[in-house]
């Protein structure tokens, strides 16, 4: 099937090196990920602290939370998390519904961000990583609003929440996207499938949920349908703002631009290198979770800006804070005080769950550095770059779109042409030429298709396009700026 697509994203400033090389070994990236362990005293008692330090800094490392194999709801074991996964450390996530009967509602309770994109929204304390490869432990809290334009009205559209719960209630409006399932097929509702910026479907039936976008479910309670449905149609322009906020609410920025990762649980242990437990302000009154003591387990920063994931032996909340101050952590939160503490280091489980999980947290080592791409201002935040025998490759679609370009995809032929302004080009995977305005130009390295998306050599691509460019060594960012 041929078809044109057209994706218009405002433009802001930013940049891009034309061709790099990552000067590190697959040697110095194994030691970005570093197990111990030792024996801590604390509130006059001893504890056993086993931890994985992580240097965020590698390109070949990133962090981030993954859910059950069957979507959000379900359980799996940690070890078949693991195993998925190619993880090379991890710690159980979120907390989550682990006493349900029903299967299909054992969802967690924390917000979850991967690649700047919500997994489940929440308002929480809650690790976040940010897109300067930076850790931090604070509040947070998700902000989600989809304006809805039609001719020269504009609606705008609030869900309760991202990948959320709310029992029956048919006033509910909730977004969903392919991190919860495949299929969004609730029934009672109407979906309205939210893809490159457009409805692109309102249907009563199952909705498949796009990979780079949302399914809105509208209850149909008497309010929606008299005055949100009537708002929405198939073809209509929608801007998404997707926020991240303190606990307070304000200093909201865009997640996409400022947040890679974020883990949502708590209570907060640790603050600015001094014990800091306050089960109120947290949001916290389980017994299990403020006064019992078991093995527990933690996520911190220590005082090298590093992140550190582990378990402490039977500990109260309050004894694991003094524990980690002892270990020299800076920030640290509370994953768990109980069945579902685990983790994974060294090729083996450290700490066994004794229970399946809804979530975790993983530290995944790739086999060729990722780059950050930044067009126009934007992140392309959905797919990383790579380095391939030192040619940088970069994502073509999450670079035309955000520049308004069009293009079109012959699965048949496996063909890809695209069309911005006066420049006209053609693409073949693993062809290592390109055809730009009629004349052959040979390239760096063949683009290739990787997870289903198409990778140019980000020569090529500055250069066809005419952009400014530059390169961040630190932060492994490569960014493209253009008219």
């Amino acid at each position: 099937m041929i078809y044109w697509k057209k994706s218009v994203i405002t433009a802001a400033s930013a940049a891009v090196l034309l061709a790099i090389s990552w000067t590190g070994s697959s040697a110095q990236a194994s030691e970005s990920v570093v197990f111990d362990s030792t024996t801590v005293q604390a509130n006059g008692k001893k504890f056993t602290v086993q931890w994985t330090t992580i240097d965020l800094s590698d390109p070949y490392i990133r962090v981030m939370p993954i859910t059950a194999e069957a979507g959000i709801g379900y359980v799996e074991s940690f070890a078949g998390m693991i195993e998925r996964s190619d993880a090379v450390a991890g710690v159980n996530g979120t907390f989550f519904d682990a006493y349900e009967q029903d299967e299909s509602k054992r969802h967690p309770n924390g917000l979850m961000i991967e690649s700047g994109s919500f997994v489940r929204s929440g308002e929480n304390v809650a690790l976040g990583i940010q897109t300067d490869k930076t850790a931090q432990i604070h509040q947070m809290q998700t902000k989600l609003s989809f304006k809805v334009k039609h001719n020269k009205n504009v609606y705008t559209v609030n869900p309760w929440g991202v990948n959320t719960y709310y029992g029956d209630d048919a006033d509910q409006v909730i977004a969903y996207t392919s991190d919860f399932a495949q299929q969004i097929d609730r029934a009672g509702g109407m979906k309205a499938v939210i893809e490159a910026g457009r409805i692109t479907s309102l249907t009563e039936g199952a909705a498949a949920a796009p990979e780079n976008g949302y399914v809105i479910y509208i209850g149909h309670s008497p309010n929606n349908d008299k005055n949100l449905l009537p708002n929405l149609h198939e073809g209509d322009q929608v801007e998404i703002e997707a926020y991240v906020a303190d606990g307070s609410g304000s200093n909201a920025v865009p997640v996409a631009e400022a947040w890679e990762t974020a883990i949502g649980a708590g209570p907060k242990l640790v603050t600015n290198g001094q014990a800091d437990v306050d089960f109120e302000r947290d949001g916290f009154d389980d017994p299990k979770i403020t006064g019992s003591a078991n093995t527990r387990s933690f996520v911190g920063v220590n005082g090298e800006g590093r992140l550190v994931m582990g378990t402490v032996s039977s500990a109260t909340a309050v004894d694991m804070a003094q524990a980690l101050v002892e270990l020299g952590m800076v920030e640290a939160m509370n994953m768990d005080g109980g069945s579902s503490s685990a983790l994974y280091a060294e090729g083996m489980m450290k700490r066994s769950p004794g229970r399946l999980l809804s979530n975790a947290l993983i530290v995944k080592r790739y086999d060729d550095p990722q780059v950050q791409v930044v067009v126009n201002g934007k992140f392309v935040n959905e797919n990383r770059g790579f380095i391939k025998q030192d040619v940088t490759m970069v994502p073509f679609r999450g670079i035309f779109e955000r520049i308004g370009a069009d293009f079109k995809w012959d699965g048949e032929e496996r063909v890809l042409t695209a069309k911005r302004g006066t420049t006209e080009l053609t693409l073949r995977p693993d062809v290592p030429d390109a055809i730009v305005n009629g004349r052959a130009i040979k390239l760096e390295q063949a683009p290739v298709i990787v997870d289903g998306h198409l990778y140019i050599p980000l020569r090529f691509a500055g250069e066809t396009l005419g952009a400014k460019v530059s390169w961040d060594q630190l932060l492994y960012r490569a960014t493209l700026e253009l008219k």
